[in-house]
């Protein structure tokens, strides 16, 4: 336990401001996942990560980071504890509603920051979901899939993205592969029918959003 304290306890000075995002090429791994006894330390570090946020704005790239790390989690957990999984994925969730409660979408650098961890989430999730087998951890993954498409369109109404059209791509092509998502695993016949007319509807208002 004593040589995790210090990487657990890390706290990022009020100088560095910028927040850690995702990578591109991947989200990496979580060296603690829920499943782990020492997990409570991490939460503890992320609940003295906001009280040191400084900012408004700092606070919330902190709650993106903090959605990222659960996503990391859930690829740890998908080969471990799938039993976890949802739990996880409904404080992801948390995380990207607090996200959007204190983020200032007009800054374009962030702007450009936010969309490659959405996107890469929206990635790692359907990559994760034919990995696993639990049912209501396939179930949670399908429900936040569904969750996170419209929560593209909340970037979409919050960014001005009228002077850029690759960010706005980015964005619709994000929501575009999780409606397609949707629509594939509602003809899947691992689910039973009324599965599958839950997801054929959640797919068509994915396809037809009311903006």
């Amino acid at each position: 336990i004593f040589c995790l304290l210090p990487s657990i306890f890390y706290i990022s000075t009020p100088f560095c401001i910028s927040p850690v995002f995702a990578q591109e090429d991947g989200l990496g791994q979580s060296q603690i996942t829920p499943a782990s006894p020492f997990y409570f330390l991490k939460s503890v570090r992320e609940i003295l990560e906001l009280k040191f946020a400084g900012t408004t704005q700092v606070a919330a790239a902190r709650e993106l980071e903090f959605s990222t790390r659960r996503i990391r989690e859930v690829k740890g957990l998908a080969n471990t504890r799938q039993d976890l999984i949802e739990p996880t994925l409904y404080q992801y969730l948390f995380h990207l509603q607090e996200f959007i409660g204190k983020a200032n979408l007009k800054d374009p650098n962030f702007a450009i920051e936010v969309s490659k961890n959405i996107t890469g989430q929206m990635s790692v999730l359907q990559a994760v979901y034919s990995n696993v087998s639990d049912k209501r951890a396939q179930m949670s993954i399908r429900a936040t899939i569904n969750n996170l498409s419209k929560f593209d369109l909340k970037l979409i109404d919050g960014f001005d993205l009228a002077e850029k059209p690759l960010l706005a791509k980015q964005i619709a092509d994000s929501r575009l592969s999780a409606c397609d998502f949707l629509k594939k695993e509602a003809s899947s016949s691992a689910l039973n029918e009324v599965e599958k007319a839950v997801l054929l509807e959640r797919a068509q208002k994915c396809l037809t959003p009311k903006l």
